[in-house]
C-alpha cells in the first residue's frame, strides 16, 4: 500500500511537470509576441552563472497607478492583472492594473511579492510575472553584463521578447537591445550645509544619449530641452509635476533633428536649480527639487514627438520614437 501511494505521488508530479512544459510550449508557439523593456538599474547583481535576473519597468508599480476602490491593499501572493498598451517599436508599457482578469486586451498576470497597503506612501507594488530569469548560453552572461553597462557608464536597456498566453501567463522567447543607450552623471552637487551657502540647492546633471545600433539614428531635441520631462519615480511620496512647464505639443523643425552615427553620443546638461525644473504638488507652491526629502526621487524621460508629428521631416525614417527613462535620482544629485 505504501509503495502504491509513493508511486501515485511520483506519477502526479510527472503529470504536473508535463502539463507545465506543454503549457509553456503552447504559449511559445501560439502566444502574442510583445517586447518589454528592463528597468534602468545597476546590473552588478543580475548574473548568476548562465542566467540573468531581470527587473522590468512594470515590476514596480506606483500606488498612484493602482485602483483603490474599497480595497486597502494586497496580501503577499495576491494575483493582479497588468493591462499593457503598445508604444513604438513593438514595446509595451503599463496601461492600468486590475484585480480581476480583463475580458480583452494584452495583459500579464502578476503576483505581489510583499504585503502592500495603499496608505503606505512611498511604497510601490512589487510584482513577479514568472519571467524574471533568462537563461543564456554558457559564457554569454558576461557579454550581456558588459553591454548593459554599470551605474556610472552608458547603459543600454534589454528589450525582452515575451510570448503572452490568453490567461496572462508569459514566457521569455528571446531578447534584443534598445537602439538608444542612456547615461546619467552628476556635474555639480550642492554643499552639505545648505543653510550657509549661496550655491544652488539642486544638482546639475549630464544626460547622455547614444546611438547603440549599427545604423544612423535620429533624435528630436526640441528647444528649451522640451524633449525631456521630469517625472516622479514609483517610490516618491508626492505626486510631483513641473510647476511651470514651458513645453507644449509642437511641430518639430529640421533644425531640431540630431542624426547620430553608430556609436556617437550627445550630452545634455540639465541644471535642476533652473526654474524650468521646479515642481509642485496639487494646490502647493513651486519648490526646487533639491530641497525635498531624500525619499522624493525623480527620473528624466526622453520623449520626442510622435511619428505623426514628424512625417514632414527629411530624416523621418531615421527618427527613434518612444520614451526612455533615466535611473532614479534625488534633486541633490544622489543617483539610485
Amino acid at each position: 500500500m505504501r509503495n502504491t501511494s509513493i508511486g501515485l505521488a511520483v506519477l502526479l508530479q510527472i503529470l504536473v511537470l508535463g502539463y507545465m512544459v506543454g503549457e509553456r510550449e503552447h504559449i511559445l508557439r501560439n502566444g502574442k509576441i510583445i517586447y518589454l523593456r528592463t528597468a534602468p538599474i545597476d546590473p552588478r547583481d543580475l548574473f548568476r552563472g548562465d542566467y540573468v535576473r531581470l527587473n522590468y519597468e512594470i515590476s514596480n508599480i506606483s500606488a498612484r497607478n493602482l485602483p483603490r476602490g474599497d480595497a486597502t491593499g494586497l496580501a503577499k501572493g495576491s494575483k493582479v492583472y497588468v493591462i499593457l498598451t503598445e508604444n513604438s517599436n513593438g514595446l509595451y508599457e503599463l496601461g492600468h492594473v486590475s484585480p480581476t482578469e480583463p475580458p480583452t486586451g494584452i495583459y500579464l498576470a502578476g503576483r505581489s511579492l510583499y504585503d502592500f497597503r495603499h496608505r503606505m506612501t512611498g511604497h510601490s507594488l512589487r510584482l513577479k510575472y514568472g519571467i524574471e530569469a533568462y537563461f543564456v548560453q554558457q559564457g554569454k552572461g558576461r557579454q550581456i553584463e558588459q553591454r548593459l553597462g554599470n551605474r556610472n557608464q552608458l547603459q543600454i536597456p534589454l528589450e525582452m521578447q515575451i510570448a503572452v498566453g490568453r490567461n496572462g501567463k508569459a514566457v521569455i522567447k528571446g531578447h534584443r537591445w534598445s537602439p538608444i543607450g542612456m547615461g546619467l552623471n552628476v556635474l555639480r552637487s550642492p554643499p552639505p550645509d545648505r543653510q550657509r551657502t549661496t550655491e544652488p540647492l539642486s544638482a546639475k546633471l549630464a544626460l547622455t544619449l547614444a546611438n547603440a545600433s549599427e545604423a544612423p539614428l535620429a533624435l528630436i531635441i526640441l528647444p528649451n530641452n522640451c524633449s525631456f520631462s521630469l517625472e516622479s519615480s514609483q517610490t516618491a511620496k508626492g505626486e510631483w509635476v513641473l510647476a511651470d512647464n514651458p513645453c507644449q505639443p509642437a511641430r518639430p523643425n529640421e533644425e531640431d533633428v540630431l542624426v547620430l552615427k553608430p556609436g556617437e553620443e550627445k550630452i545634455f546638461e540639465i541644471d535642476l536649480a533652473d526654474t524650468r525644473w521646479f515642481v509642485r504638488t496639487e494646490n502647493a507652491s513651486p519648490v526646487e527639487v533639491g530641497t525635498l526629502e531624500w525619499s522624493e526621487q525623480f527620473r528624466l524621460i526622453y520623449r520626442p514627438p510622435d511619428e505623426a508629428a514628424s512625417r514632414h521631416l527629411e530624416d523621418r525614417d531615421l527618427i527613434w520614437h518612444g520614451y526612455l527613462p533615466t535611473r532614479a535620482f534625488h534633486g541633490r544629485g544622489r543617483i539610485d
